[in-house]
């Protein structure tokens, strides 16, 4: 398969990265017009940082000193304006450039005219609809955004967000080889955020807040999070925590605080109380965000409390247990 980056910042040799690592043969392309020498200075830029990220992988013992050499020759950094023809044989282009409309829209003019009927184009934007850059596009069928999170080489997310004319076999292709590098694709429709960055957006907000108010230290929030609250994340889903707990104890826990804070933000959607109104109270009832009715709950929640054991004895944060 040939895949081909445009754009040579920090998320474009990211994902670069991840290829080559996963053995694949990679062209990272720099489509901003500039000199030779300018070009030049800016290759050894790049050499510089993909080596740096290597070493890293290799210190923390992700990969193998004597492998660097090998997925470095995997990633050829090109200049598009000396290589035009370089994107007519790409099956899928993934587009990195800054987040910038005017300079999205000439990439993707530049996209749809010189590749073949074939190629996926996928934005890797964080703040544009695909439904608005699917407008920049001769042929929307096969263009999508996929949202990957920093550093694409290590996390394994990835937000697929088609526009409404994506074609059902282009979003299964690139779904497909997301899941053959080892990552985890969802589907998102088009909804401004995504959904990790608009779930963490409120919670980096709340947390900037407590400290604005004096309620606690920079330390302690950030404390909270990594040993409490991202912890118990890391083994469940938000959903599925409250179904857990119940999502009337979640209703009551935002009354509560809508009425001492003084503030709608923590006020229950609509979805919460229709549930609530038709008994779908979450494990309890066998009903509530998911369907709980054949799972056997107590294998269930001794495999969870498993998970979360081993997360806890990884990072040396157990219990003592002195009996």
């Amino acid at each position: 398969m040939n895949i081909i980056i445009i754009g040579c910042g920090r998320m474009g040799q990211g994902i670069a990265i991840t290829f080559a690592l996963a053995g694949y043969k990679i062209q990272l392309i720099d489509i901003k017009k500039r000199s030779n020498d300018n070009f030049t200075n800016l290759l050894i830029k790049i050499n510089a940082e993909i080596s740096k990220n290597l070493k890293i992988l290799n210190k923390i013992k992700l990969i193998n000193k004597n492998k660097i050499k090998k997925i470095t020759s995997n990633i050829e950094i090109m200049q598009y304006w000396s290589n035009e023809n370089i994107i007519n044989s790409a099956d899928i282009i993934f587009e990195c450039v800054p987040e910038k409309l005017k300079i999205k829209k000439n990439v993707f003019k530049l996209l749809s005219e010189n590749t073949n009927k074939k190629t996926i184009i996928s934005s890797t934007t964080s703040t544009i609809l695909s439904t608005d850059l699917a407008k920049y596009n001769r042929h929307p069928e096969r263009f999508l955004n996929a949202h990957w999170l920093n550093p694409p080489y290590l996390m394994p997310l990835i937000e697929i967000s088609p526009c409404k004319e994506t074609s059902k076999s282009n979003i299964k292709k690139i779904y497909n080889l997301f899941i053959k590098i080892g990552k985890v694709p969802i589907e998102c429709k088009p909804s401004p955020g995504y959904i990790v960055p608009r779930i963490q957006s409120l919670a980096m907000n709340e947390a900037a807040r407590i400290l604005e108010e004096g309620a606690a230290s920079a330390e302690d929030i950030d404390k909270s999070v990594i040993y409490g609250f991202g912890l118990r994340f890391a083994i469940l889903g938000l959903l599925e925590f409250i179904d857990w707990g119940g999502i009337d104890t979640l209703d009551n826990a935002s009354s509560y605080m809508t009425k001492t804070m003084k503030s709608q933000r923590f006020s229950s959607p609509s979805i919460v109380k229709k549930h609530i109104k038709n008994n779908n109270l979450g494990l309890s009832t066998q009903s509530g965000f998911m369907d709980w009715k054949n799972i056997d709950v107590e294998k269930y929640q001794e495999d969870k409390l498993k998970n979360f054991v081993k997360v806890i004895k990884l990072l040396n944060i157990q219990p003592k247990i002195k009996i």
